[in-house]
C-alpha cells in the first residue's frame, strides 16, 4: 500500500516486474490436472480451490526464477512451465544540500536542500551536537510532504538555542517510506558552526566596520578626479557653441563613471547603516553619538538618491546637447559632487570617531572581565591553580595590550584624537606579576614537598591578586577617561558653536551692506573695483567659517545634510556673484548676493537649534568640565573682523564723488533696518 499502486490482474504470463513485497497470487484454470507445484528455492503445492482450479500466493522480496509443472494420476511433472518475476528494490532516498554564509553577519547559515525518493519522503531530521560531544545529539523535526521530491529553505541557528564559544557540527537526515524493509535513510554532508562570544561578536562587528572604513577611504581618492574632470567639461560646455563626437564621448564616459561612483557610494553607506544597526541589536542602552551618526547615514542615501536622478537627467541632456539647460544641470551636479565629497568625508571621519570609541569601550570591558578572572584563579585551591590557566591569562592580557596599539594607531589616524590614555607604567607591572605567578606555580609543580608547594601557592597567589587589582584599576580609569572626554567633547563643542554663530551672523551684516552698498552704485564708481575685492575678502571669511564648521562636523554628528547644503549654497552664490559684478552684471550679482545672504542665515538657525540640542544633551549629562577653545586659529573672532570690516568700509569711501555720500547714508540707514532685522534673526543665537 505504501507505493501507492493499484492491484493488477495479468493473464496468460507468468512474468512480472514487481516491487519488492508484492503478494503474488497465482490463479489456473486446467484440464486434466490433480496437482501443480512451483517449483523455485523451496518447492510450493498449489491449492485446488475446485475441480481444474488451482490457487497459490507468495510475497516476493527478490528476483524469483521459477517453473509452473502439472501432474495427475497418470503422469507426473507431465508439463513444465518457466517464468521470471523481476523485483524491483525500494532504492535509498536522495538528499543534496547547498549552504551560503549571511553576506550581513557573517555567520548565520542558509541551508536549501532537494530530497527525493521513489515512493514518497515520510520526515526529514536536523542533527547538531558538540563537536567535542557527538554523543549530546539534539535532533529537529522539519515538516515536509509526502511526496516523491522535496526542496526546503533552512537558516542555522534561527531559534536553535546554542552554548557562546562552543563549535557545532550538523547534518540532515531524510527518511523514505519503505513499509517493507523499514525506513532508509540519507545523510547530508557534515556543516559546521561556531556560536561567538558576545565579545566575538562585538569584535567582528569592529572589524567588518574597520573594513567599510578602509574601503570607503580608498574610494574618496577617485573624487579628486572627478571634481577635476567635472570641471574640465564645465568649461568645454561654455567655451563651445557644438560640441564634436569625441566632446560627447567624454561627456558619457564622465556619466557613466560618475554614475558607477553613485552606486558605490550607496553600497558604503547602506553597509555603515547595516554595521551601526548590529550594535544596536547587541546594546539596549540609546547612544546618541550613534543615533544621531544613523539620521546622518539616511539623510546621506536620500541625497544620493537625488544626485543619481540628476546624473539620468543628465544623461537624456546629453544626447539631445541642450545647451542652456545642461549647462545649468552642469553646474548643479557640481555644486551637489562638492556637497557629497564633504559628506562622506564627515561620515567616514565620524564612523572611525565611533570605531575607535566603540573598540576603546569594548577593551576596557574585555580588561574588567580578564581581572575577573585573574581574581577567581587567585582563589582556586591548590590542586586547581595551575601554571597552565596561568599562562593563559598571561597570554590574554598581551593580546590586550596588542589591541591597545591598534587602537592607538586608529586614533592617530584620526584628524583630531581622541584623549585615549595608556598607563604603559601599569601594564608592564601586570606583565611582570603574572609571569612571576607563572614561576611560582611552575615551582610549585616540580616540588614533591608538600609544604614547599604551599609556600609557592601563596606567593602565586600574592601576585595573581596584584594583577587582578591592577587590572581593574587600568580598566577603571579608561571608563572614566572616555566619560570626561565625551563631556568635555560636548563643552567645547558647544563653546566653538557660539564662535562660529558669531561670525557668521558678522558675515551676513557685512554681506548685507555691501550688497546695499551695489544697489546705488553705477558701474563706474570709482569704489566699484574696491567693493568688488570686499566681496571677494568676505569669501574668505566665510572661508574660515567653513573651515570651522568642516572641523567640527569631522567629531559632531549632529551637524547635518542640510547644513552642508546651505554652505554649499552660500559658496555658490559668492561664486556667482563674483561673477556677475566682474562683469558688470550688478542686478544679477546683488540677487545671488541675497540668496547666499538667505543661506547664511538659514545656516545660522540651524546652528541654533544644534546648540539648544547640545545645551538639553548637557543638562541630562550633568554639566561637564570646561573644554578649551576648540576653534582652528584660522577662523576670525568677531571683534577682529568686525574691526576689518570697518576699516575696509571706510578704505572704500574714501575718493567717491557727493552722489556717493548720498549712497553711504541711504546704506547707513539700511543697515539700521538690517540691525532691527538681526534682532529677529538673531534669535537662533539666543
Amino acid at each position: 500500500a505504501y507505493t501507492l499502486k493499484q492491484d493488477e490482474v495479468l493473464k496468460s504470463t507468468g512474468n512480472a516486474i514487481v516491487p519488492q513485497g508484492t503478494k503474488i497470487t497465482w490463479k489456473l484454470k486446467t484440464k486434466t490436472t490433480d496437482q501443480v507445484f512451483i517449483y523455485a528455492i523451496d518447492t510450493i503445492e498449489f491449492v485446488t480451490q475446485a475441480k481444474n482450479t488451482f490457487q497459490q500466493t507468495k510475497q516476493v522480496f527478490k528476483d524469483l526464477d521459477y517453473t509452473l509443472s502439472t501432474s495427475n494420476k497418470d503422469l507426473r511433472d507431465f508439463e513444465k512451465l518457466t517464468y521470471r518475476i523481476n523485483v524491483i528494490k525500494d532504492e535509498y532516498p536522495e538528499i543534496d544540500v547547498e549552504a551560503q554564509i549571511d553576506s550581513l553577519d557573517n555567520q548565520t547559515l542558509y541551508f536549501l536542500g532537494h530530497m527525493s525518493d521513489d515512493y514518497g519522503i515520510s520526515k526529514l531530521h536536523l542533527t547538531y551536537y558538540p563537536v567535542d560531544d557527538e554523543k549530546n545529539k539534539s535532533v529537529l523535526e522539519i515538516p515536509v510532504s509526502k511526496s516523491n521530491f522535496e526542496e526546503f529553505i533552512r537558516i542555522f541557528p534561527d531559534n536553535v538555542t546554542l552554548k557562546e564559544g562552543v563549535s557545532y557540527e550538523l547534518f540532515f537526515e531524510v527518511f523514505d517510506n519503505d513499509a517493507v524493509n523499514g525506513r532508509k535513510s540519507a545523510k547530508s554532508q557534515v556543516f559546521k558552526y561556531r556560536e561567538l562570544t558576545t565579545s566575538e561578536k562585538e569584535a567582528k562587528q569592529l572589524d567588518d566596520q574597520n573594513k567599510t572604513i578602509r574601503n570607503l577611504d580608498n574610494s574618496l581618492e577617485k573624487f579628486e578626479d572627478q571634481e577635476r574632470q567635472l570641471k574640465e567639461l564645465s568649461k568645454l560646455q561654455k567655451e563651445k557653441n557644438e560640441l564634436n563626437f569625441n566632446d560627447k564621448k567624454k561627456f558619457q564616459d564622465f556619466l557613466k563613471r560618475q554614475m558607477q561612483q553613485e552606486t558605490m557610494m550607496e553600497n558604503f553607506n547602506k553597509k555603515l547603516q547595516e554595521n551601526l544597526d548590529k550594535f544596536q541589536e547587541e546594546n539596549n542602552e540609546t547612544d546618541e553619538f550613534k543615533e544621531d551618526l544613523k539620521e546622518r547615514l539616511k539623510d546621506n542615501q536620500e541625497q544620493l538618491k537625488r544626485d543619481e536622478k540628476l546624473l539620468e537627467e543628465l544623461q537624456k541632456l546629453a544626447e539631445k546637447i541642450n545647451k542652456e539647460e545642461f549647462t545649468e544641470k552642469l553646474e548643479q551636479l557640481a555644486k551637489q559632487s562638492k556637497n557629497q565629497k564633504r559628506s562622506m568625508q564627515q561620515l567616514l571621519e565620524l564612523t572611525k570617531r565611533y570605531y575607535v570609541s566603540k573598540k576603546m569601550e569594548k577593551l576596557a570591558n574585555e580588561l574588567n572581565e580578564l581581572s575577573k578572572q585573574q581574581e577567581k584563579l587567585s582563589e582556586e585551591p591548590l590542586e586547581s591553580n595551575s601554571k597552565e590557566k596561568q599562562d593563559e591569562l598571561n597570554r590574554q592580557f598581551e593580546e590586550f595590550q596588542k589591541e591597545m596599539d591598534s587602537l592607538t594607531k586608529d586614533n592617530k589616524a584620526l584628524r583630531k584624537p581622541m584623549d585615549i590614555p595608556r598607563d604603559k607604567t601599569t601594564e608592564r607591572e601586570i606583565n611582570l606579576n603574572q609571569n612571576q605567578a607563572s614561576d611560582q606555580l611552575q615551582q610549585k609543580e616540580n616540588s614533591r614537598d608538600k609544604d614547599k608547594q604551599q609556600e609557592s601557592q601563596n606567593n602565586a597567589q600574592k601576585k595573581q591578586k596584584k594583577a587582578s587589582q591592577k587590572m581593574k584599576q587600568l580598566s577603571m580609569q579608561m571608563m572614566s577617561a572616555m566619560q570626561m572626554s565625551s563631556g568635555e567633547q560636548i563643552q567645547e563643542d558647544m563653546e566653538m558653536i557660539r564662535q562660529v554663530l558669531d561670525n557668521l551672523l558678522l558675515f551676513s551684516f557685512n554681506q548685507e551692506d555691501l550688497m546695499q552698498s551695489f544697489e546705488t552704485m553705477s558701474i563706474d564708481h570709482n569704489a566699484y573695483p574696491k567693493n568688488l575685492r570686499k566681496q571677494f575678502d568676505l569669501r574668505e571669511h566665510f572661508q574660515h567659517i567653513d573651515d570651522s564648521l568642516f572641523a567640527l562636523s569631522l567629531r559632531q554628528p549632529k551637524i547635518s545634510e542640510r547644513i552642508n547644503k546651505e554652505i554649499s549654497e552660500v559658496y555658490y552664490n559668492i561664486d556667482r556673484s563674483l561673477d556677475q559684478l566682474s562683469e558688470n552684471l550688478i542686478y544679477q550679482g546683488v540677487s545671488s548676493q541675497q540668496y547666499s545672504i538667505t543661506a547664511a542665515n538659514n545656516l545660522a538657525n540651524l546652528l541654533s537649534n544644534m546648540l539648544d540640542n547640545l545645551q538639553m544633551s548637557m543638562s541630562g549629562q550633568g554639566q561637564g568640565q570646561d573644554g578649551e577653545q576648540g576653534l582652528p586659529d584660522i577662523i576670525i573672532s568677531q571683534e577682529e573682523l568686525k574691526k576689518q570690516m570697518e576699516e575696509g568700509m571706510k578704505k572704500s569711501q574714501e575718493g567717491q564723488p557727493k552722489e556717493g555720500q548720498s549712497g553711504k547714508e541711504g546704506e547707513g540707514q539700511q543697515q539700521n533696518e538690517g540691525k532691527s532685522g538681526k534682532e529677529k534673526e538673531g534669535k537662533g543665537k539666543e
